[in-house]
């Protein structure tokens, strides 16, 4: 072999093992993000008429709860804006001590957009005096917030066009969105300094709705909440709409602009609704992420296990196929 075709070998060899080192580093800096449908969410279910639903939330917070594996990897545990506000004393205090026993952090969901315009009365929005107390709560219990993750305010405060029994929509330019949203952060951060604020949106082509046009108005977000708040988006995580058709063209160019900014992109892992048994429910769902994970161009950073549907029927155990701890188990098995 020749001097020359040494060298290129080497190059070749030196190509290859960089590569997988950086196929390496990318799954194992993986995070994985757990949550789902709690008590108060469920109530609030049941009074438009008789819905089930997982009836084990607060057993995930005892110390011998059966899911050890699986919260060991777990970086954060996520809680809608109802449990936190409107749960019980005892509950929101368990669960904080129990997340803070095991060195998960606390995340809470929450729309950000002020309610009290005679518009946008749904997801994205909520009552101005709820913010506030709900923080103190937190803070007095001992809780930390190091993650908001704010609920949908893009498409339901600028994309959403349809009247419902929730209202008119608000249809706010992107620009005036950011500015209300930076309000409630500076309400955020002077009770917890350290929260990191990111969003979450859908990616969907049902009621006509252009992914591509999606992704833009994602981005011009991102960007503007830069300018305006002075800090980058600390993660994006897309919702998407599977039962959509034509979903698939959003998420590569979503995830590649998320990136150049510096944004962890994330994905919302559940199952398919069309399912009426958890062990297919949580299946279809580990289907989903495996075909985005075999791809660079969409496979996410952050994997949160959550679901907002009656499926799966229970939390624990993560032995037992089917449930929402063993879907989170088979998640970071795939992915760790």
């Amino acid at each position: 072999m020749t001097s020359s075709a040494k060298i290129l070998v080497s190059c070749f060899n030196i190509a290859v093992l960089m590569l997988s080192v950086s196929v390496m580093a990318q799954t194992t800096s993986t995070k994985f993000w757990f949550g789902g449908v709690d008590p108060v969410v469920l109530v609030d279910w049941q009074k438009s008429g008789p819905k089930s639903g997982p009836t084990d939330f607060m057993e995930l917070f005892k110390p011998d709860a059966p899911w050890q594996l699986a919260s060991s990897r777990v970086v954060a545990f996520k809680i809608s804006m109802q449990f936190a506000s409107r749960s019980s004393d005892a509950d929101l205090k368990t669960l904080i001590t129990d997340l803070h026993r095991r060195g998960i952090t606390l995340a809470i969901e929450m729309g950000m957009l002020r309610n009290d315009r005679g518009c946008g009365k749904g997801e994205g929005y909520m009552p101005q005096d709820l913010l506030n107390n709900t923080m103190k709560r937190i803070q007095r219990f001992g809780g930390r917030i190091d993650y908001v993750a704010m609920d949908e305010v893009v498409f339901f405060g600028h994309e959403r066009y349809w009247p419902d029994k929730q209202g008119q929509a608000c249809k706010d330019t992107v620009e005036e969105l950011v500015h209300e949203v930076a309000a409630s952060v500076t309400v955020i951060h002077r009770y917890f300094a350290q929260a990191q604020i990111g969003e979450i949106e859908p990616i969907t082509s049902n009621q006509n709705f252009d992914p591509r046009q999606l992704v833009k108005d994602y981005l011009a977000f991102a960007d503007l909440f830069r300018s305006t708040t002075g800090s980058n988006l600390a993660f994006f995580h897309v919702d998407i709409a599977w039962r959509s058709k034509n979903w698939r063209p959003g998420i590569a160019p979503l995830k590649a602009g998320m990136r150049a900014r510096g944004i962890r992109f994330g994905i919302i892992i559940g199952g398919d609704p069309d399912y009426t048994d958890d062990v297919s429910w949580t299946r279809a769902g580990l289907d989903q992420l495996r075909t985005l994970a075999s791809n660079p161009a969409t496979a996410p950073e952050d994997v949160i296990v959550q679901s907002w549907q009656s499926l799966p029927s229970h939390y624990l155990p993560e032995t037992l196929p089917g449930t929402s701890t063993w879907m989170l188990l088979q998640v970071e098995n795939m992915l760790h």
